[in-house]
């Protein structure tokens, strides 16, 4: 009897850690595509670079609603599908955010994506191998997450220094933790759904979450560490 058991636990966690792998593969080779497209603009064509951000806020409104797409359509597409749109969502994301090039000093663009990878490595293996429950604190995560949006918006028209850095620090706790309790959600769904097709397509969003909380946190570690041009 005991046995079985072991057979049947060690059959489980193989299949949530193969299906975690999955999900930062993708999130992996989504950030790879959306870094191809600054380093190539920037290196290779910058002509390219500047004619591409007369046309953002269409690449924009185009991003939201391949999202959308994505979320609302996410029973009825295939995982070839879900997984392609996703990474047509990072190779739009790679055209916007080549515009920090104009912005910040490439070093200090380095600098904060080294950070940024160091914190992601150590809040996933935390929200991974934590045996508490993290989804019970999604009220305060999206409650902060809410909240840092409203006021950035509100600070537009402020436009008071103190409330910038006190939203980029708020920022940068809000997106740490996000990722270890993504993290932490996939392995609880990898855990409780056995539907391989079904539990494909929710990696493909699990790898698009993570992603979004990788890009935010490097985003607002960028505004801590940067030395604008």
């Amino acid at each position: 009897m005991n046995e079985l058991n072991n057979n049947f636990y060690s059959h489980d966690i193989s299949v949530v850690n193969t299906f975690v792998r999955k999900v930062l593969l993708n999130m992996v080779v989504g950030l790879l595509i959306t870094l191809i497209v600054p380093v190539y603009c920037t290196l290779f064509n910058p002509t390219l670079l500047f004619e591409m951000q007369k046309y953002i806020k269409f690449i924009l409104i185009g991003q939201v609603a391949l999202v959308l797409l994505l979320s609302f359509s996410l029973n009825n597409i295939s995982t070839i599908a879900a997984r392609s749109m996703f990474y047509l969502y990072a190779f739009t994301n790679g055209i916007v955010l080549s515009g920090i090039t104009f912005i910040f000093d490439i070093r200090a663009i380095l600098y904060a994506l080294a950070i940024t990878i160091t914190l992601f490595i150590v809040t996933a293996i935390y929200g991974y191998f934590t045996t508490e429950d993290l989804t019970k604190y999604s009220r305060f995560l999206m409650g902060g997450l809410i909240t840092i949006i409203l006021v950035s918006i509100l600070n537009i028209f402020l436009k008071m220094p103190l409330i910038y850095w006190g939203i980029t620090v708020i920022g940068v706790v809000i997106f740490s933790a996000l990722i270890a309790y993504d993290i932490n959600r996939i392995k609880n769904i990898a855990i409780n759904n056995y539907n391989n097709e079904s539990l494909d397509k929710i990696g493909i969003i699990g790898a698009l979450n993570l992603y979004l909380d990788f890009i935010n946190l490097f985003l607002y570690l960028l505004r801590l560490v940067s030395r604008k041009k």
